[in-house]
């Protein structure tokens, strides 16, 4: 695992390219060796665009070696091309979806790009549609198999396909709450804010965003998720901040802190905020509300940073794969531990996360 100052030279660079603004340069210059372990660490995090802005605003004489830099820049140029592949996929799905008399809501993925200074630099994952009724949701399905295309359901009552080489997945819960106390509560909060779903017009096409409110919900939960999993990696926590960022006029702090109350999340989201101000550059005044007078929340930041994109990468577990097909391994373990150390936290989601789990993939099969 990289050393500490690494740490301190790639979060420097993390902040910089967040918010476009220098950063304290007290950690460079590195050595050559240093700055490929840096390149290779913000792979792993799926944050190399982001950083990559960041070292664009050094000065010449701490730039990384040119061979590097000339990688990095066919980095760059992969990931904006993955962009464009991205943008054409959900505009196309868009147009088949609306000629079909449906109109789904898009997570997370460009929709919180678009917070993003830079967001043809952020790495996209896959395209997420959210069907405000399951009518919606098994029509959508149905036409998918008439038209050939094959799909398959996933743990979480999801169902996922490809389509022009990227990951689609089709769903019928908006939030990562696995609580099932909580599920109506969630239902009544979406008829709430249904009036302030989002809309922009994409490629010629009105794309949905849920509400401000719910997209910051949305967006933490599912930090909480993957941290109850195997882990999450910087661009998660790069999406909470921006996310935040942009739409800190749009929020009401008093009922967004009720709602996460009533989830049984609060405390965890303290730490989360903790570490968006002291690692990731959040201004203290982007948050809705303010911060407890004490949250340690750096064990927190320490498991993400050696836990890598979604706990592929974390050290402490052998047997993992760097090929086209990543394997995680000491499942149970993994799960086991991070049920233990999050029950503090975030008790009935600690508990609910593995129990959901399992009975969903029990349904799929």
């Amino acid at each position: 695992m990289p050393d500490n100052k690494i740490h301190r030279a790639l979060l420097a660079l993390l902040r910089s390219g967040l918010w476009g603004e220098n950063e304290n340069i007290i950690s460079f210059p590195l050595s050559g060796e240093q700055w490929v372990q840096l390149y290779n660490f913000a792979r792993q995090h799926t944050i190399e665009g982001i950083v990559f802005d960041g070292v664009q605003r050094l000065p010449f004489d701490m730039l990384p070696p040119r061979e590097l830099m000339l990688k990095w820049a066919v980095k760059i140029d992969q990931i904006e091309r993955r962009n464009m592949q991205m943008n054409v996929c959900i505009e196309e799905e868009l147009n088949f979806f609306n000629g079909q008399g449906l109109y789904p809501v898009l997570l997370k993925g460009q929709g919180v790009a678009a917070c993003y200074a830079v967001p043809e630099h952020r790495v996209c994952g896959d395209i997420d549609w959210y069907f405000e009724q399951k009518n919606q949701y098994q029509k959508a399905n149905r036409i998918l198999k008439q038209r050939g295309i094959k799909s398959s359901g996933t743990a979480g009552f999801s169902t996922e396909y490809v389509w022009r080489g990227i990951l689609t997945e089709h769903h019928t819960r908006m939030f990562d709450i696995h609580n099932p106390f909580c599920f109506t509560y969630l239902d009544r909060l979406q008829k709430q804010f249904y009036n302030e779903r989002l809309k922009s017009e994409f490629q010629g096409h009105t794309l949905l965003l849920p509400a401000p409110i719910l997209m910051v919900l949305q967006v933490n939960v599912h930090i909480l998720k993957h941290l109850l999993s195997f882990g999450v990696g910087l661009r998660q926590l790069c999406d909470s901040a921006r996310v935040y960022h942009t739409y800190q006029m749009k929020l009401d702090g008093q009922e967004l802190k009720q709602i996460y109350q009533t989830l049984g999340i609060l405390k965890w989201i303290h730490l989360l905020h903790t570490v968006l101000v002291k690692f990731m550059g959040l201004p203290s005044a982007s948050l809705p509300f303010e911060l407890p007078d004490a949250s340690d929340a750096d064990w927190m930041m320490d498991e993400i940073l050696m836990s890598g994109n979604f706990g592929f990468f974390h050290p402490r577990f052998e047997g993992q794969t760097e090929n086209a097909g990543l394997v995680r391994s000491h499942v149970t373990r993994r799960l086991w531990s991070n049920m233990r150390r999050y029950f503090k936290f975030a008790p009935m989601e600690a508990v609910s996360f593995p129990l959901v789990q399992f009975y969903s993939k029990l349904a799929v099969k």
